[in-house]
C-alpha cells in the first residue's frame, strides 16, 4: 500500500510539474507541417505579452526569447485586459489555423507581473528566409533585424523584402502596423526593423512591426524610447516602485541631462519620492510636485554622460502609493534628453486588484463623491463595482425604490478587467427609459462565482434630487 501511495504522489507531482508549459514546449515540433504536438489539447502556458491587437488577440513569448519561443493567442476578452510586458499564465486550447499555431478558447488567465522587458531575439535575415521551412522556428517570436537594406518596394498587400550583410532576403509585412509606402525605397539602409513573425501560405514567413518605433532608419538620440514600468501586484496603502526605462545611450551622444513630466490623479495615488540605487542617475534629480493637480516634473543635470549599451536600462525609480482599487495610470507626458524631445513614450500603471471574494461598490458623481444627483439636469451616477478577478465572476446591479420594487438593472454581465474592478453609469431612468421621480433608491450589487455558485452582495443608498421651483 505504501508503494502505491508513493507512486500516486509521484504521479501527481509529475502532472503538476508538467501542467504549466512554455511557448517553446508548445511550438517545438519535428513535424514537417509545423503543427504543434499539443494540437487539440487544453494547456496552461506562461509568457510575456509582446504585442496587442485590441478586441482580437495578442502574442506572448518566453522571457529568454530564442527559437520556438513565441505564441499567438486568439481571444478577444483577454486581449482587452493584458498589457505589453505583462507576465501572464493562460489556460486554453491549442489550435492550428491556416498553419498558424494559436492558443484559443481561453478559460482562465492570471497576470503574474507587469513591466517586464519584452523578449526580443536578434537574428539575421538568413535565419528567416521567407520561403524556408526552417523559418517555422520563428513563428510567433518577436524578432529583430539590424542594419538591413530594402530590396523591394511594398506590393499591393504592403509586403516588402529586406536583407542584411548575408544577402538572404526576409519579408516584412504591415499586418499590425500600416507602413507608409513612400518611406520604403529600394537600396535604403535601415538601422533596425523588428516585429512579430507570422506565416501565410502564399507569402511565407513575415516580420510584422507593431508601430513606427519598431522601424528605426537612423540610430540617433531622437529615436530613443522611454517607458515607465507597471506593477501588477500593487496594494492599497503600500508603496510601489516603478522603474523608468531608457533605450540605449551611446557615449558619442554626450547626454548629461534629462527632463520628464508626469501626471497622476492625486485622489487615487500619492507620489512618495524617487530612488537612484542601481540606476543610471548618479544623484537625485530636482523634483517638483503639485498635489493639487498631480503634476510631477524631474530635472537631472550631471557632469558625466549617461551611457548604456543595453537595449533597456533603468534611468530612475519612482515611488507611488495607491489609494483605491483598479488601474491607476502614471502618465508620461513629456521627456527630453538635453534639448532633444523624445516622442516614443510609454505610460506606467498600478494594477490594484481585489483579492477577496467580496462585492465591492463605490458610487458618486463626476463633481463629487456624493451619492445624490439630478438626472433631469442630465447628471449621471458613476458606479464602480468589483470582486476577485477571474472569468468565472459575474455581476448584477439592480436599482430598487424604497418599497423594494425593481426599477432598473444597469448591469448583468461577466467581469473582464484584470483587476476585478468595472465601471458603469446610471442616468436615473427605469427599464422603460423613463426618469424616475425624486426620492431615495438603493443600488444593490450581486457578484457570483459561476463555478461554485457562491454569491456576495452589498447595497448603498442613492438620492435623486429635484430642482427647486
Amino acid at each position: 500500500m505504501k508503494g502505491i501511495l508513493i507512486s500516486i504522489v509521484a504521479l501527481s507531482l509529475s502532472v503538476g510539474l508538467m501542467a504549466q508549459l512554455s511557448c517553446y514546449d508548445i511550438q517545438y515540433t519535428a513535424n514537417s507541417n509545423g503543427n504543434s504536438p499539443y494540437i487539440g489539447q487544453s494547456v496552461t502556458v506562461q509568457g510575456v505579452v509582446t504585442a496587442l491587437i485590441p478586441n482580437d488577440s495578442f502574442y506572448i513569448g518566453d522571457a529568454e526569447g530564442g527559437p520556438w519561443s513565441g505564441l499567438y493567442v486568439y481571444h478577444r476578452n483577454t486581449s482587452n485586459v493584458v498589457e505589453l510586458g505583462d507576465m501572464v499564465v493562460l489556460t486554453g486550447t491549442i489550435d492550428e489555423y491556416w498553419n498558424i499555431t494559436e492558443l484559443t478558447a481561453i478559460s482562465s488567465y492570471e497576470i503574474i507581473s507587469s513591466g517586464n522587458p519584452l523578449p526580443i531575439t536578434t537574428i539575421s535575415t538568413a535565419d528567416m528566409y521567407y520561403d524556408s521551412a526552417s523559418s517555422e522556428q520563428w513563428e510567433g517570436v518577436f524578432v529583430r533585424f539590424n542594419e538591413v537594406q530594402i530590396k523591394t518596394t511594398p506590393d499591393q498587400w504592403g509586403q516588402f523584402k529586406i536583407a542584411d550583410s548575408s544577402g538572404i532576403q526576409a519579408m516584412v509585412d504591415n499586418e499590425l502596423f500600416t507602413i507608409p509606402a513612400p518611406d520604403i525605397q529600394i537600396g535604403d539602409w535601415w538601422h533596425q526593423i523588428q516585429g512579430l513573425v507570422d506565416y501565410h501560405s502564399a507569402a511565407g514567413y513575415k516580420c510584422n512591426p507593431r508601430n513606427a518605433e519598431d522601424m528605426i532608419k537612423t540610430d540617433n538620440l531622437e529615436n530613443s524610447s522611454i517607458r515607465i514600468a507597471s506593477d501588477a501586484a500593487a496594494m492599497i496603502d503600500e508603496i510601489s516602485t516603478l522603474e523608468v526605462y531608457t533605450s540605449k545611450l551611446k557615449p558619442e551622444w554626450g547626454v548629461r541631462e534629462y527632463y520628464m513630466k508626469i501626471s497622476i490623479d492625486p485622489s487615487v495615488v500619492l507620489y512618495q519620492g524617487v530612488e537612484i540605487n542601481e540606476t543610471l542617475s548618479g544623484f537625485e534629480p530636482t523634483v517638483d510636485y503639485s498635489h493639487a493637480n498631480g503634476v510631477l516634473t524631474l530635472h537631472y543635470a550631471g557632469q558625466e554622460s549617461l551611457i548604456s549599451d543595453a537595449d533597456e536600462a533603468v534611468l530612475i525609480k519612482l515611488l507611488f502609493e495607491p489609494k483605491s482599487y483598479g488601474d491607476i495610470i502614471i502618465n508620461l507626458e513629456e521627456f527630453r534628453y538635453d534639448d532633444t524631445n523624445i516622442s516614443s513614450l510609454t505610460d506606467g500603471k498600478l494594477m490594484v486588484k481585489i483579492t477577496e471574494n467580496i462585492a465591492h461598490l463605490n458610487i458618486g458623481t463626476d463633481n463629487s463623491g456624493k451619492n445624490s444627483f439630478d438626472p433631469s439636469m442630465n447628471e449621471v451616477l458613476n458606479i464602480e463595482y468589483g470582486t476577485k478577478t477571474g472569468f468565472l465572476a459575474r455581476a448584477i446591479i439592480r436599482i430598487y425604490d424604497v418599497q423594494g420594487r425593481l426599477v432598473a438593472t444597469p448591469i448583468h454581465q461577466n467581469f473582464t478587467s484584470s483587476t476585478g474592478i468595472e465601471f458603469t453609469t446610471w442616468n436615473g431612468r427605469d427599464s422603460n427609459m423613463k426618469l424616475v421621480p425624486p426620492g431615495v433608491y438603493y443600488c444593490h450589487v450581486e457578484v457570483s462565482n459561476r463555478e461554485t455558485g457562491k454569491r456576495y452582495d452589498t447595497v448603498q443608498p442613492i438620492v435623486i434630487k429635484s430642482r427647486l421651483k
